[in-house]
C-alpha cells in the first residue's frame, strides 16, 4: 500500500421467547419503565447460570445447531482455553434473524452461562413478494431519493418487530459524508418499518517527533522509506497503525500518506496527534485487556484527519473499519484529534464492532456509546495525570477539543450537561429519565449517560442524584476490567440496560469471585441508576 491514495449474570426464568414490547417512540418524551427497542418483538432475555436451565437450553441448542438454526458466528478464548465464548446466529429456513445471538460460555470445558436472543415461535413464509430492486428503491426514496449510491446489496432477515415476525430486506444505503443507513423494508407490503444510521460518532520502523494541537511535543512511530521520504505509519506495534489525510474531502473511501523528509519537524499538527494517541490506545487495549487491536487479531488500523470542511464530528464506519476526525468549528473547538478521549472514544465502537456488535439505535445503541465514552476515560486515566485541565484525566468527555475548557458530557454528574443546548432536556443519569426518541437512533448519544454513571459510580464512588444511593468506588483499575469483560464477552447485539446490569455482574464474578466486594458494587452501582 504505497500508492499516493489508499462497536449479575441475573437468574431468569428459563424463557424460549419473549412476549411482544409495546412501547412508542413518536415524539420525544422522558418518563419511567423499560420500553427499550419498542421495535422489536423483545430481546428476548435468556441469562442462565444454574445448571437445571442449562442442561435443557444445551439439548435444545445442539438441536438448533444439527438443524442450522443456530450457527457459530464467533469464538473468544481466554488464558490458553479456560473460558470460550461461543457466538451463535440464529436463523430461520436459512435466512438470519435481525439482531438475534445466543452465546454460550465454558469453563474448563464446561458450560456455566448461556445468554442471548433465541427465537422459538417464527412460523412465518420466507418468499419475498417485494423483489430486491423494488425494497432498494423504497429505501432510497425514505431516506434521501433515488439518486443517492447504494453501498452493498439488500439482504432478506426475519425482524422480531412489535407485532409479530416479518419477512424484511435489509438494505444498506451511503448517504452523506457521515451518514451509512440500514434500512428494513417489508418483503410483503413494502412498508419502510424501521431505519437507523450505522456511522459510530467519536516490519521495521524509525521515530520522529512532532508538535500537536495543544503545543505539546508528541515521539511518533514511523516508516523511512527509500532511505529519504517518512510515512506516517507506525510498524513498531504488532497492528500496522496508518495516520492519513482526508485533504478536506467528504470522501470517506480514500485517503493520501502524510509524508516528510525531515522526521524532527512533522508540521500537521492533527496528524501528530491522531498518530500519538492511536499507538497509545494500542498499548491500552493490549496492556489493559491483552486485546490486539479492534479485531484482536492485528488488524491494520487507519485514521484519517482534515475530514471536509471544518466537519464537526467523529465516527468510525463499520464498512471501511477507519476513523474519521474533522476540524470542528475553529471558533469555538480544536481539531478533534486533540482529545485522546475522542479518539479512544472511535476506536472503542471497532471494539464493539468485532464482539457484541450491540444495534447502533435504542438502548443498544446507548450501551454502544457508553462503551466507548468508558474506555475513553479509562484511557485517560491509564496515561494522563488526574485533574483538571488540557490533557488531564477527569469524568469529562471531549474537553481537550474545546477551546472554553469543558465537556461534551460528564460521567460524573450527567444531569449537569443540557442536551442540545436545550434547557428543558438534560443528560439523564438515572433509568427513569431514559428520553424516549426517533431522532438520533432513538437517543443513543444521550441515554448512554445512564451507564456511563453507571461506571462513574464505580470506579471513583458517589452518589446518584435521583436515587440518593450512594457507592463506594472500586477503583478505575478494577472497573475498567469488569465493563471490557462486561460488553465484550457477555453482551449480544440486542442488549438492553438490565442486560448491561448482568453482563458486567457476571464479568465481575469471573474476575473476582461472586462474594467479592467488586461484584456486590457492581449490583449497586446499577441500583443507583435504576437499573435492576
Amino acid at each position: 500500500m504505497r500508492g499516493k491514495r489508499f462497536k449479575w449474570c441475573f437468574l431468569l426464568f428459563f424463557v424460549l421467547a419473549i412476549g411482544i414490547l409495546s412501547a412508542s417512540f413518536n415524539g420525544t418524551t422522558q418518563g419511567s419503565g423499560d420500553p427499550n427497542q419498542g421495535r422489536l418483538k423483545g430481546d428476548a432475555l435468556v441469562f442462565l447460570t444454574n445448571l437445571k436451565d442449562i442442561k435443557p437450553m444445551e439439548r435444545m441448542m445442539q438441536r438448533a445447531i444439527a438443524a442450522g438454526n443456530l450457527r457459530l458466528a464467533d469464538t473468544q478464548v481466554e488464558n490458553l482455553g479456560e473460558y470460550v465464548h461461543q457466538r451463535y446466529n440464529v436463523y430461520y429456513k436459512g435466512i438470519p434473524v435481525w439482531a438475534a445471538q445466543l452465546i454460550r460460555h465454558l469453563k474448563n470445558g464446561a458450560v456455566y452461562c448461556i445468554n442471548g436472543d433465541f427465537f422459538q415461535d417464527i412460523n412465518i413464509p420466507v418468499e419475498p413478494i417485494l423483489n430486491r430492486d423494488r425494497a432498494v428503491a423504497i429505501a432510497k426514496n425514505a431516506l434521501f431519493g433515488t439518486a443517492d449510491e447504494l453501498r452493498g446489496e439488500a439482504s432478506l432477515v426475519i425482524y422480531p418487530s412489535k407485532e409479530g415476525y416479518r419477512l424484511v430486506y435489509k438494505v444498506d444505503l451511503q448517504g452523506a459524508i457521515d451518514q451509512y443507513w440500514f434500512a428494513f423494508v417489508d418483503a410483503g407490503t413494502g412498508e419502510l418499518i424501521f431505519k437507523y444510521n450505522n456511522i459510530q460518532t467519536s516490519e521495521t520502523g524509525t521515530f520522529g517527533v512532532g508538535q500537536g494541537i495543544l503545543g505539546d511535543w508528541k515521539k511518533l512511530s514511523v516508516d523511512l522509506v527509500d532511505g529519504t521520504t517518512y510515512y506516517l505509519v507506525d510498524l513498531m506495534r504488532p497492528a500496522k497503525l496508518i495516520t492519513a489525510n482526508s485533504n478536506y474531502s467528504e470522501n470517506t473511501s480514500s485517503a493520501s500518506y502524510f509524508t516528510s523528509t525531515d522526521n524532527t519537524k512533522w508540521s500537521d499538527r492533527a496528524a501528530v496527534d491522531a498518530h500519538g494517541y492511536l499507538g497509545w490506545i494500542w498499548d491500552y487495549y493490549y496492556l489493559v485487556h491483552n486485546r490486539k487491536g479492534m479485531n484482536d487479531a492485528n488488524m491494520q488500523q487507519v485514521i484519517t484527519v482534515h475530514l471536509g470542511k471544518n466537519y464537526q464530528n467523529a465516527f468510525y464506519m463499520f464498512s471501511t473499519k477507519w476513523m474519521y476526525f474533522g476540524d470542528g468549528d475553529p471558533k469555538s473547538r480544536y481539531p478533534y484529534p486533540a482529545a485522546l478521549d475522542i479518539i479512544c472514544h472511535e476506536f472503542s465502537h471497532g471494539v464493539t464492532h468485532h464482539t457484541s456488535n450491540l444495534v447502533y439505535a435504542y438502548d443498544s445503541g446507548a450501551l454502544n456509546e457508553a462503551f466507548s465514552d468508558i474506555m475513553g476515560v479509562s484511557c485517560e486515566f491509564f496515561f494522563q495525570p488526574a485533574g483538571y485541565g488540557y490533557q488531564k484525566a477527569e469524568w469529562w468527555e471531549g474537553e481537550d477539543t474545546n477551546k472554553n475548557f469543558g465537556p461534551s458530557r460528564d460521567l460524573s454528574n450527567p444531569h449537569s450537561q443540557k442536551i442540545w443546548q436545550n434547557a428543558d432536556y438534560r443528560y439523564p443519569d438515572h433509568l427513569s429519565e431514559k428520553l424516549i426518541m426517533d431522532d438520533d437512533n432513538g437517543g443513543v448519544h444521550i441515554n448512554m449517560t445512564i451507564a456511563t454513571h453507571w461506571y462513574y459510580l464505580l470506579a471513583n464512588g458517589g452518589t446518584n442524584r435521583k436515587s440518593r444511593i450512594t457507592v463506594n468506588g472500586i477503583g478505575v483499575g478494577d472497573a475498567e476490567k469488569i465493563a471490557y469483560r462486561g460488553w465484550t464477552r457477555y453482551l449480544g447485539p440486542n442488549a438492553t440496560f438490565k442486560s448491561a446490569r448482568s453482563a458486567t455482574y457476571q464479568a465481575a464474578v469471573d474476575i473476582f469471585g461472586g462474594s467479592s466486594a467488586q461484584a456486590q458494587r457492581v449490583a449497586l452501582a446499577w441500583d443507583a441508576v435504576g437499573v435492576y
